[in-house]
């Protein structure tokens, strides 16, 4: 049974799932590889483990405060990447409340060029939640979604 602290936060979560769920359609609209990206870039070819889980901790915190760095973007999706877009997503993110205590690796996988992996954030609460980031050859980012690998 649900109480009633328990359904804001509930639906906070719908309505990011529902944000994100848009913005990847949008996104697969326009190039099925090009996604978002925001924060330092990762190193050149696709970060592993610590450095990949410290950069998405410091990615997953910048976008909550509201910044990103459009120039470490895919250039045929940083133009997509507006203020607006921004602003909505640090609203989304920051209805977790503080900032992830860490990242961890759930999942990894090469398509061609590009390798995908799921990081797991948790939050001082106890909650978590996960996101798909993909990375191109450059180690550029290639995608940001909520959730994981389809079919794995």
């Amino acid at each position: 049974m649900l109480t009633r602290s328990a359904k804001p936060s509930q639906r906070a979560v719908v309505r990011f799932s529902r944000i994100a769920l848009a913005l990847l359609i949008a996104l697969l609209a326009v190039d099925p590889v090009m996604i978002t990206r925001a924060d330092t870039s990762p190193p050149v070819a696709s970060p592993t483990g610590e450095v990949l889980t410290a950069w998405a901790t410091r990615w997953f915190t910048e976008m909550m405060a509201g910044r990103t760095d459009r120039s470490q973007y895919t250039p045929a999706f940083a133009p997509q990447v507006t203020d607006e877009a921004v602003a909505r997503i640090s609203r989304d993110l920051n209805r977790y409340g503080a900032a992830p205590l860490r990242a961890e690796i759930v999942q990894t996988k090469k398509d061609g060029d590009q390798t995908f992996t799921v990081l797991k954030f948790v939050f001082p609460r106890g909650d978590a939640t996960s996101l798909l980031f993909g990375f191109d050859a450059a180690g550029k980012i290639t995608g940001v979604a909520p959730g994981g690998l389809a079919g794995d």
